[in-house]
């Protein structure tokens, strides 16, 4: 790895949570009791690679993989990359610390670490960057890949550099990699899962940074980001995203290509409830068609890819408040039972070419229902919160880039 550096954060405003103290408690023991384990430093490291490695080899295999067996090897990826985070001995602070800036939700390491073990968010992207990668290497001797909120494990990029530094795919010289994040507790467990990967030569900086702020020296090839939430709401996606797409060569591919947000109105028990019964987990394909067919689908609110962020304008409010201004939706007027039915917001995230992650698959493409949306009813005591409209009314969407980012509708 040739360097690390740390950007002056002074521009970040936000406001600390409360933290349990009991949760803190057990977060050390859980870590401290994963120190406990016996192997040397370079049984270990072999251990953690060879997790990461089997995990990326069942991921980019083209022959169907069961689900159990996907989750225990994202499960042994995961306990291996733990057992690495404790070894950078975060402060309490660094890792439970989480706050809002003023482009949306900084998770904690301690909420980050997750992530790895989401198995088909990961499989979306690490299928999607493989199939990258690939063909810009077939015009390019090198790239430069970007990763911004990358997290303490960066697990959209990690466990694919250990299977080409294993499989000899492609080289440290073909593939340079920037992974960059805002807090100070990620930087350090990146630093530590980087050395015991031994992936330093694909990684050309760890970089402790804003990134709505952040300007990399290189031109960048391919930029990866995932800083998302079900219905694109909390984190900064968005916000980071319409500043980093313009360091992109004019070839250069943004990952995921593409995030289409949908809404529709749903009976909140058929679809959140009924219909998973009889699964053994969610999934897109394994969506009840009876439970689909029952949605009343309003078409696309949002299109977030290279050339709509490029071309995206802001609206300034009198306070200050920047807001996007999304589509207009007309809302049907010959459905019966809309009145019973709540308003959800949902993604389908077309991470390159044909991968993608699609509905329930993952956490972040969960449709997420707006309890605020009244169509044809009204609540009881109305709050400056609630949306009320009627059947054949037509709703302009937005989207306010502040620490809380989400959709705003308003009546046309």
């Amino acid at each position: 790895m040739k360097t690390y550096s740390s950007h002056p954060k002074a521009c970040l405003e936000y406001a600390e949570p409360h933290i349990d103290e009991l949760l803190k408690h057990s977060i050390r023991t859980q870590l401290e009791s994963l120190l406990k384990s016996k192997l040397t430093t370079e049984q270990r490291q072999q251990v953690l690679q060879k997790s990461f490695i089997d995990t990326m080899t069942l991921v980019l295999s083209n022959t169907q993989v069961e689900h159990l067996q996907l989750v225990n090897a994202f499960e042994s990826m995961y306990d291996h990359a733990v057992q690495s985070m404790a070894l950078a001995q975060l402060s309490q602070e660094q890792l439970t610390r989480q706050y809002v800036s003023t482009s949306g939700l900084i998770m904690s390491p301690h909420n980050c670490k997750h992530t790895i073990k989401d198995v088909y968010r990961i499989q979306g992207y690490a299928r999607g960057i493989d199939q990258a990668i690939e063909s810009k290497l077939k015009h390019s001797s090198s790239i430069t890949i970007l990763y911004p909120a990358c997290g303490p494990f960066a697990p959209l990029l990690l466990p694919l550099l250990s299977y080409y530094k294993e499989s000899t795919k492609f080289t440290s010289k073909q593939v340079n990699v920037i992974l960059v994040d805002v807090h100070p507790g990620a930087i350090l467990s990146l630093q530590q899962l980087v050395k015991d990967l031994q992936l330093d030569d694909y990684v050309l900086r760890i970089e402790e940074a804003d990134a709505t702020q952040y300007h990399p020296t290189e031109s960048i090839d391919i930029l990866v980001l995932e800083a998302m939430q079900h219905g694109f709401t909390k984190e900064g996606q968005l916000s980071i995203a319409k500043h980093l797409v313009q360091f992109l060569t004019i070839d250069g591919w943004m990952i995921p290509q593409n995030v289409s947000v949908k809404g529709m109105m749903v009976i909140g028990e058929t679809e959140f409830n009924q219909q998973w019964k009889d699964v053994d987990y969610s999934h897109s394909i394994t969506i009840n068609k009876s439970a689909q067919q029952d949605r009343v689908e309003l078409g696309e609110i949002l299109s977030i890819n290279k050339s709509t962020l490029l071309n995206m304008q802001e609206l300034e409010l009198q306070d200050g408040v920047k807001v996007i201004p999304a589509n207009q939706i007309t809302l049907p007027s010959d459905i019966q039972d809309m009145n019973k039915r709540i308003f959800a917001i949902y993604m389908h995230i077309n991470t390159f070419a044909d991968e993608s992650v699609g509905q329930y698959d993952s956490g972040i493409t969960h449709p997420r229902p707006d309890m605020t949306f009244y169509i044809d009813v009204k609540p009881r005591d109305i709050e400056h919160t609630h949306f009320v409209a009627n059947s054949g009314d037509t709703v302009q969407f937005y989207y306010q880039l502040t620490g809380l980012p989400g959709f705003i509708s308003a009546k046309v």
